[in-house]
């Protein structure tokens, strides 16, 4: 290689070296730059972050509102949390309580979860001897401590009973669910407290509405007018009441919503009772004494406020618009009544506000809510508002099962929300002296100036019911009441101050939407177990001496279809009449059903032989004619047959001879204006002129038709005796003298087997139970048993009482039916109704096992759905076994049967069958019908049956099939025997229809 070669490679390599050093120095040169850069950078981040830094601490602590940057230097506005808060205290400042949107949200839910409002939860009862449950959750406790008072739930620490998931009752109403707890109570019983009985010092004119508080009870009987009359026969109604209220308004609130809530004290939290006026807790004007626990709401700290808000059953929400916590609360009401009766119990049978008597224009109930007078009855001068049904315009919202409150003077509540729902009727006794004539209802010993004394005293009797009220103990003794401890009654009902089971109708309804078929068959256990609840009233009967004639022919029958009240008559031409010409009638009849029980008219001659008959068509028509309706057993208004009728017509004529003086007394029996579950029962024994001598204003009681005469006579009571030991009066010279006795009933024939002289009188005094079922028309079906059910057992527990009230015998036979139910095997039923063709009525299998001995009864039943409420339907008839001849028959031969015979088959492919006939028919009968399964004889040609498998001995005449009618009618069966059929329902709902 040249040295120019080498020059040039050195000088090449050189100029590389030379631009590399430089690129060098320019990359040093920019990465110098670059630091410089991330330097500012950095420098600029920590000023940024150091200013958001105090932003943030500015945004924790302070109001308004912070400037925060990123990192490209663009600025944000934030507010600051106190800001978040409150604008978030703006829509509900306690997030941990529910909003009026949440709460009305669970409202709504509630109202499709349940049927109405009602019960969700009866809760418990006590279940010691002495304290009777009316039902689940609701029980008598008599005690000195507690007079005048019913108990609703219970105590864990006592003796409980029940099905209810709680202790105590648990209240749907307009969708807010209320728990029932500690009213007017420390424990978790709930105390419904009344006013006092009727002391006769008051006046009611049910021609004003006006109530009248007299000095005394001498002034109130001499105020008396036509339309003014004392009160001695009361009802008071019992219900919750249910209202939104802010707290603010009263700056009080109350655990659980209870304005009555008895305990000082709640989680810790010293609670008082004088924060607002006394009227506000009160039941009722009347009470003066009850005072409400709560706790003034702006003296709460923080955390006691949130046990209230956070604990839903006290029922609290925060309303946005109204800036307010709102409460809903309740309290129980106890109203006084006026007097007379009471029918309009549930919110959905007619349109006009609550009060009452839906059909009268007695004063509304008042709706007291939030205000904190109380007041019972709303009037043109005193009140805040009334209560109106589910079917009234008025009406904002629709419940079923509550009255909504409208306010017409005043609010009656936040967003105007009032509700009611009922609980019970109680019927009062009074603190008057008990006396049969002049006052059933008294409790007291009659006062002789110095010393008790019974109403039937030899030597100190009053006379009227003024005096029942004035001549009583004022010293503690003897005065009715609990804490006197003795009574002048003589039945289950001793103190005036006592709230006993038997005197209260249970209003309450379950609000839960309830299986159909579940409740079908758990009310039908209940009636047969005789536990259902009734009411019915205790008689009252007059008897008095209509007036005299002398018979002056023979008897005559006439029959007529415009005879009234039946299409037949007798008569007989009289002489001497005291009636004068008087075209007045007494009818003991009602149209279209039987006898009612107590009516009677009665001849006596001046031979000593006497007559029954059922009503006098005319008294003395003419001066000289006398027509009359005779008295029939089994008789229906009139419809026996002729034949029966002639052999009346010659029994008149044998008891009185043409020339016989005839004295006649009217029986009636009218009814007390009281209602009992469970009955004071009085039966009268005695001829009628020694019981019109003996009570010549009346008597308390029902009269048996059995005339004594000093032989051995079977007396039937009226009604059904719990106990077989009555009490008895007794007097044989017309009430100047009595003794008081004991005695036995028979306990199955209910009956009394005695020989009392023909002038004696007595009074037979029981405790029995009312009818729990009434005569209706058929109603919209809902559900319907495939089975029937029959019995005629004499305990109450297994059937008889179901059977009274159903076809009002009591008597009962001495064993109990081992099957009881049958099944139906054919029912005709569309979508809402069972068919009431005589071809479509339902059919069952032979009624068996049924002691022969006393009547019985059969019935369907089924749910049906009455204005909004469900009741058990029973329809069915009354049961009597005959005993028959038995007409031998060969089953080979042509032969002539007829309808309801008894034929024994003794020759042919039949011989040994006994059989009775369901239709006339003519027939070789083995080649012309066949035996089914049940040794039933059916037609080839039909495939009907017309002959069932019998007893040789006598038969129920029964035809296996259901009458489907409207009410009460009567029907002929096999036997000819006239019996009862009829449709009926509860006499209380069992629960609120809906569509779930």
């Amino acid at each position: 290689m040249t040295i120019e070669s080498q020059l040039a490679q050195l000088q090449q390599a050189a100029t590389e070296q030379t631009e590399a050093s430089v690129q060098l120095a320019n990359n040093i040169t920019e990465g110098l730059q670059e630091i410089d850069q991330v330097k500012q950078d950095i420098a600029q981040t920590y000023q940024t972050v150091n200013q958001n830094n105090q932003a943030l601490n500015d945004w924790q602590t302070q109001s308004g509102s912070v400037n925060l940057k990123d990192l490209n230097g663009n600025s944000h506005t934030l507010p600051t949390l106190k800001s978040l808060i409150a604008d978030a205290q703006s829509v509900n400042p306690h997030p941990h309580v529910m909003t009026k949107a949440q709460f009305d949200a669970l409202r709504d839910m509630r109202k499709q979860q349940y049927a109405g409002s009602g019960f969700v939860e009866w809760g418990k009862h006590n279940y010691s001897a002495n304290n009777v449950n009316v039902n689940e959750g609701i029980w008598q406790y008599i005690a000195p401590s507690v007079r005048n008072t019913l108990i609703m739930g219970e105590a864990a620490s006592n003796k409980i009973a029940g099905t209810s998931n709680t202790i105590y009752p648990v209240v749907n109403i307009d969708g807010v669910t209320h728990h029932v707890s500690r009213v007017a109570h420390t424990s978790t019983q709930s105390i419904l407290k009344f006013p006092s009985a009727p002391d006769g010092t008051k006046t009611y004119d049910s021609a004003s509405g006006t109530v009248t508080q007299h000095s005394n009870a001498e002034a109130a009987f001499a105020a008396e007018t036509d339309s003014n009359k004392v009160i001695t026969s009361r009802k008071d109604l019992v219900f919750l009441e249910s209202w939104h209220e802010k707290i603010a308004d009263k700056d009080v609130v109350y655990p659980l919503g209870n304005v009555q809530y008895g305990a000082n004290n709640y989680k810790g939290i010293a609670l008082r009772n004088n924060l607002v006026a006394q009227g506000y807790s009160a039941f009722g004007e009347w009470d003066t004494g009850t005072k409400g626990h709560g706790i003034k709401w702006s003296s709460l700290t923080e955390a006691q406020k949130a046990i209230f808000l956070g604990e839903p059953e006290h029922n609290i929400y925060y309303d946005p618009k109204a800036k307010a916590y709102i409460q809903v609360r309740y309290r129980m009401r106890v109203i006084e009544g006026l007097g007379g009766g009471f029918d309009y119990t549930y919110p959905v049978h007619v349109t006009a506000s609550w009060r009452p008597k839906a059909g009268s224009y007695s004063k509304y109930f008042n709706a007291r809510g939030k205000n904190i007078t109380a007041i019972d009855y709303y009037s043109e001068s005193l009140g805040y508002g009334y209560f109106n049904p589910l079917n009234n315009i008025q009406r904002t919202i629709t419940n079923k099962g509550d009255f909504e409150g409208f306010g017409t003077r005043k609010m009656l509540g936040h967003d105007s929300k009032c509700f009611a729902i009922p609980i019970a009727l109680v019927q009062r006794l009074n603190q008057g002296a008990y006396h049969p004539t002049y006052n059933p209802l008294g409790t007291a010993y009659v006062w002789n100036g110095s010393t008790t004394v019974n109403w039937y005293n030899q030597y100190y009797k009053i006379s009227s019911t003024k005096q029942a009220f004035i001549d009583i103990p004022t010293n503690g003794n003897g005065e009715g009441s609990i804490l006197s401890g003795s009574s002048g009654r003589h039945d289950q009902y001793k103190y005036h101050d006592a709230i006993y089971a038997g005197q209260l109708e249970d209003l309450r309804l379950s609000a839960k939407k309830q299986n159909v078929n579940e409740l079908r068959e758990e009310t039908m256990r209940k009636a047969v177990a005789g536990t259902l609840r009734g009411k019915s009233k205790v008689p009252f009967t007059h008897i008095k001496k209509a007036g005299s004639f002398t018979k002056r022919s023979d008897t005559a029958y006439e029959t007529h279809s415009s005879f009234n009240p039946s299409q037949w008559r007798l008569s007989f031409e009289v002489s001497n009449s005291t009636f004068g010409n008087s075209g007045g009638s007494f009818n003991g009849y009602k149209t279209g059903a039987d006898k009612p029980s107590g009516d009677w008219v009665y001849y006596v001659g001046s031979n000593g032989q006497s007559f029954l008959s059922a009503s006098i068509v005319h008294f003395s028509y003419g001066e000289n004619q006398h027509y009359f309706l005779p008295w029939i057993e089994d008789d229906i208004n009139g419809q026996t047959l002729t034949s029966v009728r002639e052999s009346i017509r010659q029994q008149v004529d044998e008891f009185f001879p043409i020339g016989t003086d005839i004295d006649v007394y009217v029986i009636k029996a009218d009814e007390i204006d009281a209602e009992f579950d469970s009955l004071p029962w009085v039966d009268i024994i005695g001829s009628p002129e020694n019981i019109a001598a003996t009570f010549p204003d009346g008597v308390v009681g029902q009269w048996i038709p059995t005339i004594p005469d000093g032989t051995s006579k079977s007396y039937q009571l009226n009604k059904k005796a719990v106990s077989t030991s009555p009490t008895l009066y007794v007097t044989d010279d017309n009430g100047s003298t009595w003794i008081q006795t004991g005695s036995t009933i028979h306990p199955y024939a209910n009956i009394r087997n005695v020989a009392p002289s023909a002038g004696k009188v007595e009074l037979w005094c029981y405790e029995a139970k009312a009818k729990f079922t009434e005569a209706a028309s058929l109603s919209k079906l809902l559900n319907m048993s495939s089975d029937v059910w029959s019995g005629n057992y004499s305990q109450p527990s297994l059937g008889n009482r179901l059977k009274e009230s159903l076809i009002d015998k009591s008597g009962g036979a001495d064993r109990d039916n081992p099957r009881g139910y049958y099944k139906l095997e054919y029912k005709n039923i569309d979508d809402i109704h069972i068919s009431t063709r005589v071809e479509h009525q339902p059919k069952h299998a032979p009624i068996t096992d049924l002691s022969p001995n006393t009547e019985a009864v059969k019935s369907i039943y089924s749910i049906v759905e009455k204005s909004g409420l469900m009741y058990l339907q029973l329809n069915g008839a009354e049961l009597k076994y005959q005993y028959k001849e038995v007409l031998p028959v060969n089953s080979s031969i042509l032969q002539a049967y007829s309808k309801g015979k008894l034929y024994h088959f003794v020759v042919g492919a039949f011989k040994g069958l006994v059989v009775q006939l369901l239709m006339d028919v003519t027939c070789i009968m083995e080649e012309k019908c066949y035996l089914n399964s049940e040794g039933e004889i059916v037609s080839f040609t039909t495939g009907n049956v017309i002959g069932i498998a019998s007893s040789a001995k006598g038969s129920w005449g029964d035809d296996q099939t259901i009458p489907i009618i409207d009410g009460e009618n009567t029907k002929t069966d096999l036997n000819g025997n006239t019996v009862k059929v009829f449709s009926h329902h509860t006499l209380f709902p069992i629960g609120i229809a809906h569509n779930g």
